[in-house]
């Protein structure tokens, strides 16, 4: 019997591994977050609050000293492991730092 495809492989865009602290924003509230992994199209966050998938929320990542990042998020799943979101809507200017980010990640993780 064949093993199972592995997840990370069927995925259209690699995930980093990170965990900066983030904040969440739902209905004039505010979460503390971290994120458990990042893609060029969603993120996963570890959260102390549950969220129905097809929800909205915005998120404010701190990516690294002197980067953080500004998006609209939509819920797909919320589970033990995490709220999987996919990015809704980023600006321009917080799209070009948050890919910025991706890419360093990548060329340091190809090089150590």
């Amino acid at each position: 019997m064949a093993d199972a495809p592995d997840k990370a492989q069927q995925r259209k865009t690699p995930r980093i591994t990170v965990t900066p602290k983030s904040d969440i924003f739902y209905e004039d509230k505010l979460y503390r977050a971290l994120v458990q992994d990042l893609s060029d199209g969603g993120m996963l966050l570890l959260c102390t609050r549950e969220f129905a998938p097809g929800t909205i929320i915005g998120v404010h990542l701190n990516l690294a000293p002197g980067v953080a990042v500004d998006c609209e998020v939509e819920v797909r799943h919320c589970s033990d492991a995490g709220i999987g979101v996919k990015i809704d809507y980023m600006d321009d200017a917080n799209r070009k730092a948050y890919q910025a980010y991706l890419q360093e990640f990548f060329a340091h993780d190809k090089l150590g």
